[in-house]
């Protein structure tokens, strides 16, 4: 894992934030495109006026998976990893967020031109997330 971190969303994020119904959980998924690497964020903030905790299965807490314009698979952030069995959680605090990010460097940057779709994925039992949005290489 690159990083799980505080964040604020910045002006010009690449997609809107998505509230999970009636539970203070509001999460923003953002892509940045530079210099052949992307990185993704998955921006998890509790709009409530209470700490609650997230609940995960396993030692995977996110991930994310990149898609192609037409719909074929193109990479997958877990992949070929491992992760712990014990289950684990983590808080968060009214009002206070947390990030899950992560970078994808193609092999061969001028090979991957084109339109592509993210999917982000919170793997929280009690507050699961999946998110997309498109964004484009040049």
């Amino acid at each position: 894992m690159i990083g799980c971190r505080q964040y604020a969303p910045r002006a010009g994020a690449d997609s809107r934030p998505k509230r999970q119904a009636d539970r203070g959980v509001v999460t923003h998924l953002r892509v940045d495109t530079v210099g052949g690497r992307v990185r993704f964020a998955l921006a998890v903030f509790n709009d409530s006026d209470h700490r609650i905790e997230l609940d995960f299965p396993d030692g995977r807490t996110h991930d994310f998976a990149v898609e192609d314009g037409g719909g074929r698979p193109v990479w997958r952030w877990s992949a070929g990893r491992m992760f712990t069995q014990g289950m684990q959680n983590r808080l968060v605090e009214a009002r206070d967020s947390v990030v899950f990010d992560e970078a994808w460097a193609p092999d061969a940057p001028a090979a991957y031109v084109g339109q592509y779709v993210v999917m982000a994925e919170l793997r929280s039992e009690n507050y699961p997330v999946r998110t997309t949005t498109r964004f484009a290489l040049r």
